[in-house]
């Protein structure tokens, strides 16, 4: 069988409509492209908002459920998803739903059946962990995270900022900021919305005397969280709070702007891809 004809790729995640933050996403589909040839490769954007604003600009795109009914409509029988998100919180776990619902789609008699009209519902449907799930993913991450660090000065530190969640997955930022602060000292992480917070963060690079900090999303694109909570000009910015106290630098490059951090993604697609044909 050859399986590029029913075989198809969906990468989910949040979305954007910053233009250029989406060039984070061609970086990471270039390489799944690259890893899986032939293999046909899709997006799907879980944010009603950005769809309908993308829509206004003349770019489409499909949600999770959509999606998946498109490429089973078309004809792919097996599909894997990709989550592209950060930690497994809430836009996770409703994917899994998802996913869950999807695969129990059958036929007549709990059976995908074959029909003049075609089959109904998938053979096999799998599902990729997201960026932060393994023990091993948060390895990976530091060891990536080490290589950030301003080396000029030890009093120079890397301000780490995440979105943040209300779920329960909010323990995620602060077990890695723990796992973080063993071994780099002058790396901090905080979160837009939650814990580790701007006031924390604050209050501990006072106490490490830090003069110079360098301010980076930890998100995979720099998106409008970035533009306008970490280096916007509004008094309540990252960067206004922080500059009357420090040095401050941006960086605005997005996680999936590093091979490194693309790697945790590739990774966890491989592993379930080679599910679809077993």
């Amino acid at each position: 069988m050859n399986h590029s004809r029913d075989t198809a790729i969906l990468l989910v995640t949040f979305g954007t409509n910053v233009t250029q933050a989406a060039t984070s996403f061609k970086n990471l589909e270039d390489k799944v492209k690259e890893t899986f040839p032939n293999i046909e490769v899709r997006w799907a954007y879980t944010a009603k908002s950005i769809r309908q604003r993308l829509g206004k600009m003349g770019f489409h795109y499909d949600s999770p459920v959509t999606a998946l009914a498109r490429l089973q409509d078309e004809g792919y029988t097996r599909v894997a998803v990709q989550s592209v998100h950060m930690i497994a919180g809430q836009e996770y776990y409703d994917l899994v739903n998802v996913v869950e619902n999807m695969s129990h789609l059958r036929g007549i008699s709990g059976h995908n059946f074959s029909s003049k009209i075609g089959k109904f519902g998938f053979e096999k449907l799998v599902l990729g962990k997201p960026m932060l799930y393994h023990q091993s993913d948060y390895e990976a991450v530091i060891k990536f995270l080490k290589c950030c660090l301003p080396s000029n000065s030890p009093e120079h530190a890397l301000v780490l900022v995440g979105h943040g969640s209300e779920h329960p997955a909010f323990s995620t930022y602060g077990c890695l900021n723990d796992m973080l602060r063993r071994t780099c000292p002058n790396l901090f992480l905080g979160t837009v919305e939650g814990f580790p917070s701007l006031t924390d963060v604050k209050e501990d690079l006072v106490k490490a005397r830090a003069k110079e900090i360098t301010i980076m999303p930890f998100m995979n694109i720099a998106g409008e969280h970035a533009l306008s909570d970490l280096a916007g000009d509004g008094e309540d910015s990252w960067k206004s709070v922080l500059s009357p106290l420090f040095k401050v630098n941006i960086n605005l490059s997005g996680l999936l702007d590093y091979e490194d951090i693309v790697k945790i993604y590739i990774d966890h697609l491989i592993a379930v891809f080679e599910e679809l044909h077993n």
